[in-house]
């Protein structure tokens, strides 16, 4: 019995040292299963699961794992891809990479399809004629600059001033022709406005005699009602050119430049009218009064056109605007006071220097064809800042030769004009009207 449990316990004892193995990794990676036999400062003695030996130099192990051997196919050494796996999987990269260059390629030339679709689609030729009618106010500097002159000498003059309640800004009818050419990129535009209007003229003027040269009624003061009426006269002519930087079938951006010009003529009447003085002098006048302005410069700015729904269309412009011009007043006054009357002059002549923005907006509509009708709303400000002038007087045919009346004359306008008012030109409408357009 003995040696049968002696036999049994060999036979475990074997077994067990069977299943004992240790795991060698090596540096390079590689995994191999066996039993260390030996080692010493330098190798490594190795048994095999195959029953080989072999010795390692200990630099090349990296780590021994000492364990249960469980599962032999687990620790044996890992395959390593063959050349014919490697090729494949090189081949399967490229493939993979060329596809995706392909895409991109084909994303990039849908892109340039596009774009040639929208250049060909936003390729116009074509003239456009229309017409607009309506209504607004304008502002003339010449007005306000005159009644800047009654002031002053209302507040410095010892002869008498003049003031009227007559309002800066005077309602308008209006109208705009324009012509308009569009090639591609390009277009060319002329617009010509004129606009026209008229006020009363109400206020008092007074009357200093005795008080200065030629005069001969004993010094009297009175004062006059005024009444009266003017009409004015606005017209502006605009040629433009613009160009397309990118062109869009719906919405098109240009850059905007062009040549101004502006004309104002103003016309008043005024009656001055007072009772008979002490002295039997008849204190009443009639002036007949005429302004001339004529501006001219450059425009430069962006413009618009936006597309939509197949029928409408908004367009616009945003502009700056650097004008200079002269200016004239003249003034004809007939006074009573004397046998049969006197006559009288007065003038202003004046250089002005302009800067402002005019900005305009268009509603069109598609009618019929290639005929629409549009609603159309402008606004135009100019600063006027007074260049020279000078203040011309012949009355009765004479002149004036004091050299300290003449220098008043020369820099009084300069001086006081400036602190007195600053000056504007304004023009606003809102039009109704058609276009029709010719395609090429």
């Amino acid at each position: 019995m003995k040696q049968y449990l002696l036999l049994l316990f060999t036979i475990l004892l074997f077994a067990n040292l069977s299943l004992r193995s240790e795991t060698i990794l090596f540096k390079s990676g590689e995994k191999i299963e066996g039993s260390v036999l030996a080692q010493d400062k330098d190798s490594v003695t190795i048994k095999l699961a195959d029953g080989n030996t072999k010795v390692y130099p200990k630099t090349s192990i990296q780590k021994v794992l000492y364990g249960r051997k469980t599962d032999t196919a687990a620790l044996k050494k890992e395959p390593q891809p063959s050349e014919k796996e490697k090729k494949l999987r090189e081949e399967k990269e490229i493939a993979e990479k060329q596809k995706q260059e392909a895409e991109e390629l084909k994303a990039k030339e849908e892109k340039l399809k596009k774009r040639e679709e929208q250049l060909s689609n936003a390729k116009r030729h074509y003239i456009e004629g229309s017409l607009g009618v309506g209504s607004g106010e304008n502002q003339m500097e010449l007005r306000p600059f005159f009644q800047s002159i009654q002031i002053a000498g209302l507040l410095f003059g010892g002869g008498g001033a003049e003031l009227q309640s007559t309002p800066y800004k005077t309602k308008n009818h209006s109208f705009t022709p324009r012509l308009f050419y569009a090639w591609n990129r390009f277009t060319i535009e002329i617009r010509g406005t004129e606009a026209n209007g008229n006020f009363n003229v109400g206020g008092f003027q007074t009357i200093s005699t005795g008080g200065g040269s030629g005069s001969s009624s004993g010094g009297e003061k009175y004062t006059n009602a005024l009444f009266g009426n003017g009409d004015t006269k606005f017209q502006k002519l605009s040629t433009r050119i613009g160009f397309t930087p990118y062109p869009h079938p719906f919405f098109d951006f240009q850059f905007v430049a062009g040549v101004e010009r502006i004309w104002t003529k103003s016309n008043h009447e005024v009656a001055s009218l007072g009772g008979l003085t002490s002295t039997g002098n008849n204190p009443s006048r009639a002036d007949f009064r005429d302004s001339t302005h004529s501006l001219k410069g450059y425009s430069v700015g962006i413009g618009y056109e936006w597309k939509f729904w197949d029928r409408f269309s908004l367009q616009g412009q945003i502009l700056h605007l650097d004008m200079q011009g002269p200016s004239s007043f003249r003034s004809n006054e007939f006074g009573f006071e004397t046998s049969p009357f006197k006559y009288r002059q007065f003038g202003l002549d004046y250089q002005w220097k302009s800067t402002g923005t005019e900005v305009n907006v268009k509603f069109s509509t598609k009618i019929k064809g290639d005929v629409s009708f549009f609603l159309e709303a402008s606004n135009m400000v100019l600063k006027n800042k007074l260049g020279s002038g000078y203040i011309s007087e012949n009355e009765g045919g004479g002149g004036n030769s004091d050299p300290s009346q003449i220098l008043v004359k020369v820099y009084a306008p300069q001086i006081f004009i400036p602190l007195l008012l600053d000056s504007k030109t304004i023009l606003t409408y809102v039009q109704v009207g058609a276009n029709y357009r010719f395609n090429f």
